[in-house]
């Protein structure tokens, strides 16, 4: 790659509304924010004007307000002249996809300033609603936000599935940990050990930034330690171990070729390059996957990332590893080769508990904050991934500015495919009848910390894999929240037409 054609990250901007902590609460919507947020990476590049020059305007789809182009409302906020737009599809990988899709601009010539933003004001709509303040203000929005949230992509669990209760990830990806503790023959209690020294670990971090939503050290007791203000949410995971999508935040990146930015005077040490990147799948929905416990598709974005940047796992100093839940890290770490305890840092934000999970924009936090660190020299390569949807989508790139590793780096960014047998999962079965057994579980529970249902994966004996509710009685919610429900035995039930399948256990 050659270095006057190497994008580089010149300016990076973040902005954190929570009245707490920063003043009065204003109900702003999410292009505003972007807007604040791009003007404070124009300044971070030493050229306030810099946003309104942009011939390449990205966003990040938010959560909380349907726009119709959200580019286009940027773009017309800020003043910009004509040039490209660009909008991944909505998830946690889409920020690390719109890095690579600026990237490949600037290198075609086809742009030569980037914008890329993106916002969440899921705070601010929840507050709005609680103090009666009109958002009338807001540009318009032509679609309901919840239409807006999976635009264009399928549903991400399956009839069946949906059926079941499994709708929305904090749903879903409780299913991931209890496989990832069964393959790895932990006990639940050591298990939950490992899981509230990553989460504290993540939140010392948070407790440094100066953006983040809860800027709180945690101990690892305080993660595992059920009560009124950590109560079970999906088990494994107490609250506090969830993402918390209610934040009001933006963050902002401008980027262009190092001839771009000598011809504008932008001071090298300011300039971060994009060394490569990669994008995977795993299967979309959940029952769809060979197995629970780890992520081919994000093992092979993470390592094909690192080949096109011309670089091993052991050259990274800084990585952060999406976390919008714990398995999400593990299987990032695992992907990769590394373990939990590696001594250098796994989020450079504290992750989505700690830090925020705002919507799909997490990522764009997370490269800021890289950006910041290898400035400070904190590290000279910095490895950020993205995760969306079930799990099945995921993103991955790497920054530098070592001139050694931008020499060596290739600077592309493929779509790559993990091994076939790894995305093809068992046959299906609808409507399950006979003996079967757990293959991996969640339990749910009410807001007064109680069960109320477990919602089941079971393989049948013969092989195929079906979907059902065990059995609402406190022994039976006993037996998976105090002892491995992964692997007891049982008899199925069908269910038929909207009515789940039940699984009784032996």
């Amino acid at each position: 790659m050659d270095k006057q054609s190497t994008p580089v990250i010149v300016g990076v901007g973040q902005v954190r509304h929570r009245p707490e902590l920063d003043g009065e609460f204003e109900a702003i919507e999410p292009a505003r924010m972007m807007v604040e947020a791009l003007d404070r990476a124009a300044r971070d590049a030493g050229q306030p004007e810099l946003a309104k020059q942009a011939d390449y305007v990205g966003t990040v789809s938010p959560l909380a307000w349907g726009y119709a182009d959200t580019p286009a409302v940027l773009a017309d906020m800020l003043g910009v002249g004509p040039g490209l737009r660009h909008e991944p599809m909505p998830g946690g990988n889409s920020p690390v996809e719109l890095l690579q899709h600026a990237v490949r601009a600037i290198q075609s010539d086809d742009a030569h300033v980037a914008v890329l933003a993106g916002a969440e004001s899921v705070h601010a709509r929840q507050q709005a609603a609680k103090r009666r303040i009109s958002l009338d203000h807001w540009s318009p929005q032509p679609d309901p936000p919840i239409d807006h949230m999976f635009r264009g992509q399928p549903p991400i669990t399956s009839p069946l599935e949906l059926r079941h209760g499994f709708a929305l990830p904090v749903d879903i990806f409780p299913l991931y940990e209890n496989a990832i503790r069964a393959h790895r023959k932990r006990s639940i209690a050591d298990h939950q050990a490992v899981l509230g020294r990553l989460m504290s670990r993540f939140s010392t971090t948070a407790a440094k930034n100066p953006y983040a939503w809860f800027p709180e050290a945690r101990s690892a007791d305080e993660y595992t330690t059920v009560g009124p203000s950590n109560r079970w949410v999906n088990f494994p995971y107490p609250k506090l171990m969830n993402a918390i999508i209610a934040v009001d935040m933006a963050a902002a990146i401008v980027l262009m070729s190092h001839a771009e930015a000598d011809r504008r005077g932008i001071a090298p040490e300011r300039r971060v390059a994009v060394l490569g990147g990669a994008t995977a799948l795993d299967p979309w929905t959940p029952i769809e996957r060979r197995q629970f416990y780890a992520s081919p598709g994000c093992a092979a974005a993470s390592n094909a990332a690192l080949e096109q940047a011309g670089l091993g796992v052991e050259d990274v100093d800084l990585f952060d590893l999406y976390s919008c839940f714990p398995c999400a890290v593990e299987w990032a770490a695992d992907g990769l080769g590394i373990e939990l305890d590696d001594p250098r840092p796994l989020s450079v934000t504290g992750g989505l508990a700690s830090a925020g999970g705002p919507g799909n924009n997490y990522a764009t936090h997370a490269i800021a904050a890289t950006v910041e660190r290898i400035r400070r020299a904190e590290g000279s390569v910095g490895f950020v991934s993205g995760l969306g949807m079930s799990g099945s989508k995921h993103a991955a790139c790497v920054l530098s500015n070592d001139p050694a590793r931008i020499k060596a780096a290739s600077g592309q960014a493929p779509r790559v495919c993990a091994p076939s047998a790894e995305l093809v999962g068992p046959e299906i079965v609808e409507n399950p009848q006979g003996p079967a057994s757990i293959e991996t579980y969640t339990v749910a529970f009410d807001r007064q910390n109680q069960p109320i249902t477990s919602r089941l994966i079971v393989r049948l004996d013969d092989g195929r894999r079906s979907v059902a509710y065990g059995e609402a009685r406190p022994e039976a919610f006993a037996r998976l929240i105090e002892h491995e429900g992964v692997g007891l035995r049982g008899q199925l039930s069908p269910g038929g037409g909207d009515n789940p399948n039940l699984f009784e256990l032996d």
